[in-house]
């Protein structure tokens, strides 16, 4: 009994609370597009404690916000996280937002943390042609690949696939991967990670896809359930065995453009304590995703280390003690990640 992570297999055992979704080194860069004439400054501004106000209202206007790649930031929010009684954390970074597996094992051995790296490719917006017109079969060679041998060339083996980008109706590309994805799970026993796009409802079409292809749903993550506030979904997603990844605490920005808002840390941890009083622990793990400039603690953000410092605690004034928090952290995470 194994995991496997960016410096090699550990025993199960030895993976404390996990991060169940995060980025160290990030480049979202793919999904920008350009703001309206009045935030054009924002385009290619470094984020500022001048700009964050303006920034709240949409982070995505500003392309160096959507890029993290200081290994020295990400050390220390990982020292941070590690203050929290952290031990392990989930890179989900897949082609098209810019993996870096040979950085991402070094950080891993300065900070002395389990990371476990994602494999696969994210929204079909971020890739190019070549990419797109991949079958299912030469999707599933570079998933099996980079479980067996390592990441795009390296010697990092991925611990899991995904995240795996999905849009809302799914691309064919998209719909291609979580069928090779599903194939892939059959035959190495690695657990899926699903991002589904954002306030979207196609878990159960995504789920649907992968259960025709075969995938063990209770081996399937669908990740950001957290930005709908919608108790009565999350069950029927919990119903079919999958795991509901509330991972966005910490993150209550607007979208402008949109008219949209994400939800607030409290409307989410009372989704999370409906599900638990529901018999649904078992299939919830925690994150943060944190994934702009903005959400790091140099920016002025909650960081890696907002979980452990203001979450947990409020759940467990609502009632929720070690063993519910345990299973979300640890023990889940531990049987995802497992691969006998």
């Amino acid at each position: 009994m194994a995991i496997m992570t960016v410096r090699g297999p550990i025993p199960a055992e030895a993976l404390g609370p996990t991060l169940a979704h995060e980025h160290l080194l990030f480049d979202l860069r793919g999904l920008w597009d350009a703001p309206p004439p009045d935030r054009a400054w924002l385009i290619d501004a470094e984020p500022t404690l001048a700009s964050r106000g303006d920034l709240s209202r949409d982070g995505y206007d500003s392309r160096p916000n959507l890029v993290l790649d200081d290994a020295e930031v990400a050390l220390d929010e990982l020292a941070r996280f590690a203050a929290t009684g952290g031990s392990a954390v989930v890179d989900l970074t897949t082609v098209g937002i810019g993996p870096r597996p040979e950085e991402l094992r070094r950080i891993a051995e300065r900070a002395g943390m389990h990371v476990i790296a994602g494999a696969g490719f994210y929204r079909a917006r971020c890739l190019g042609p070549d990419t797109l017109a991949l079958s299912v079969e030469e999707i599933a060679e570079r998933l099996e690949c980079a479980v067996r041998d390592g990441i795009a060339g390296t010697s990092v083996r991925a611990g899991i696939l995904g995240e795996l980008g999905t849009s809302s109706p799914l691309h064919p590309f998209e719909e291609r991967q979580l069928v090779a994805a599903a194939r892939v799970q059959r035959k190495t026993g690695v657990a899926i990670n699903v991002h589904p796009a954002i306030w979207s409802h196609e878990h159960l079409v995504i789920l649907d896809v992968l259960e025709a292809a075969g995938a063990d749903l209770t081996r399937v993550v669908l990740s950001h359930c957290d930005e709908l506030v919608e108790p009565a979904w999350h069950a029927r997603i919990a119903e079919r065995g999958a795991v509901l990844s509330f991972d966005t605490f910490g993150s209550e920005a607007y979208f402008d453009r949109e008219l949209a808002q994400e939800p607030r840390d409290t409307d989410r941890i009372e989704c999370l304590l409906r599900l638990c009083e529901s018999g649904f622990t078992s299939q919830l793990v925690l994150s943060q995703d944190v994934c702009t400039k903005l959400q790091l603690h140099k920016w002025g953000g909650t960081g890696l280390d907002h979980l452990g410092r203001s979450v947990l605690p409020r759940l467990r004034h609502r009632g929720l003690g070690d063993r519910e928090i345990d299973q979300m952290l640890i023990a889940t995470p531990r049987r995802l990640l497992d691969v006998s």
